[in-house]
């Protein structure tokens, strides 16, 4: 008989504190209290309630409410750990042990979303386009899962070190059920490629289920629609090197009708909005009870101030800020070679091109010496400080997406007609490039446009690229060491022989 953690009884709000507080446990998911499965998804209403649940897991500080946002700058090399709390300063350096720590609450989400969808089949009570939907969602919220467990735990198709790869993580397409044999939980890691075909299976299953907006379940982009299952198979295709399936997917991501890309005249706007008007899915958090605190929250990670646009206050802690390269690549200078300056000093002007894409940086608060450089696209949703909707998956990734397929199947004219595009969308002129140089430009705008996105550190991994880290940390982090990847958990490994460690740990 499946379990069931009794957080499908509860409000989602509820449950992402619960959730928010759960420790990286391991893949025996064992609840101190816990009810048949059979029993609380025994109806449309109990199901429903349970897929809205799921979404709820993604809020968690070690997925969306701030980890796999930040960390992938923090590991890259366009970001450094201001130590004003010491946080993030190990993964910023790249320690030992510093790194994606989502193992533990990416099953436990994971078997949510097979708990509904075990229970599916037995709706006879519910309709076809009920099922669907709820197939649909929990499909792509369980590919999103596993995609982000194997950029953190393995290596991209397109790029891996022969002698270091363990292969990717495991699969589950069930519930765990506690009445399994022992066996069941000593589970061997899949391959890549094995996983990387489950995750396009959930996803090419879940745009067929999904509805287009206007019709799929009401809140696009807070809950999965068409669109938000072609964007996330658009990424995963691309990180697997299949070129022609990520521009299609793309393309039918961009026509989905969830979002629109922005212009010059509202990007910052954008930022500004609780919902962003390019989001083709981001994570909801919608009251003031899920907000993570001063301590872990994404704005309190990213800015120091308290009101916006005045670096005199104090908010958060900005304990990751842009580097040189970043804010270069945004069109800012006229800052400090050495980035901080003294709290007690006039603060230099900056000087912007026309790329609005640096708006969304400024000096920050007086939290402590010295100030630096902060982001602000992470600024109090409706004016609650530490309190933000994520953008996941957006309509400008979809375009350097597509320019990059392009770009790999030959048509460089139209990889050029998609980096103009965006180019042009962010204040800047077009420009004309042939060959490597396409390339560099699509990763160029990438860097620009992804800034605190959490993107950098996966983009030079799938590509096989070393780390050039900012001269304050003063080493390269190359792609065959083994801080590339993340530590499985301790516990996984535990009476378990058929489990796999990453090297080096």
């Amino acid at each position: 008989m499946k379990t069931i953690i009794n957080k499908f009884l509860i409000s989602a709000s509820a449950m992402s504190l619960l959730l928010a507080s759960c420790s990286d446990k391991d893949l025996t998911v064992l609840p101190r209290q816990s009810i048949a499965s059979e029993t609380a998804l025994s109806s449309p209403a109990s199901v429903d309630a349970a897929v809205i649940g799921t979404y709820a897991n993604l809020k968690s500080r070690v997925l969306y409410g701030r980890d796999f946002v930040v960390y992938g700058d923090a590991l890259a090399d366009n970001a450094v750990a201001t130590n004003k709390s010491g946080r993030l300063v190990g993964e910023a350096r790249n320690n030992i042990g510093a790194h994606y720590v989502n193992w533990g609450t990416a099953y436990s989400a994971i078997n949510d979303c097979n708990l509904v969808l075990d229970a599916i089949p037995r709706m006879t009570a519910a309709t076809q386009v009920q099922r669907d939907r709820w197939e649909g969602e929990m499909r792509f919220v369980r590919a999103l899962l596993y995609h982000d467990l194997v950029k953190a735990y393995a290596y991209a198709p397109t790029a891996i070190v022969a002698a270091s790869n363990r292969g990717g993580v495991v699969i589950r397409r069930t519930a765990v059920d506690n009445k399994d044999t022992a066996a069941a939980f000593r589970p061997a890691r899949a391959s890549i490629q094995d996983c990387y075909n489950f995750i396009i299976e959930d996803l090419t299953i879940a745009s067929t289920r999904l509805q287009p907006a206007g019709v799929a379940r009401a809140g696009a982009p807070h809950f999965a629609t068409r669109a938000a299952a072609q964007a996330l198979l658009a990424r995963v295709q691309l990180y697997a090197g299949n070129w022609a399936a990520a521009r299609d997917a793309a393309t039918a991501a961009l026509g989905g009708g969830v979002g629109s890309l922005t212009t010059a005249a509202n990007y910052l706007a954008g930022w500004r909005s609780s919902t962003h008007p390019e989001s083709i899915f981001e994570v909801r958090f919608g009251i003031a009870a899920e907000s993570l605190g001063v301590n872990e929250a994404l704005q309190t990670t990213t800015t120091s101030m308290g009101v916006l646009g005045d670096p005199q206050t104090n908010g958060g802690w900005g304990d990751l800020v842009p580097n040189a390269l970043q804010l270069n690549a945004v069109g800012l200078s006229g800052f400090p070679s050495g980035l901080s300056i003294s709290v007690a000093s006039a603060l230099p002007a900056l000087t912007r091109t026309s790329d609005v894409r640096n708006l969304v940086f400024e000096w920050g608060g007086r939290r402590t010496n010295p100030r630096f450089i902060e982001c602000t696209k992470y600024f109090g949703k409706s004016g609650f400080l530490n309190l933000d909707n994520v953008p996941v998956l957006r309509h400008a990734e979809m375009l350097l997406i597509r320019a990059e397929a392009h770009f790999r199947l030959g048509a460089e004219n139209l990889a050029m007609d998609d980096i103009n595009n965006l180019r042009t969308r962010r204040g800047l002129a077009t420009t004309t490039l042939t060959g490597p140089a396409i390339l560099e430009e699509i990763l160029n705008q990438r860097l620009a446009e992804f800034a605190m996105e959490g993107h950098r550190f996966h983009d030079l991994k799938r590509l096989g690229r070393d780390i050039q880290k900012d001269p304050s940390v003063g080493f390269t982090l190359n792609f065959t060491d083994f801080r590339i990847l993340a530590r499985i958990p301790d516990g996984e490994l535990v009476g378990n022989p058929n489990m796999q460690q990453n090297p080096g740990y």
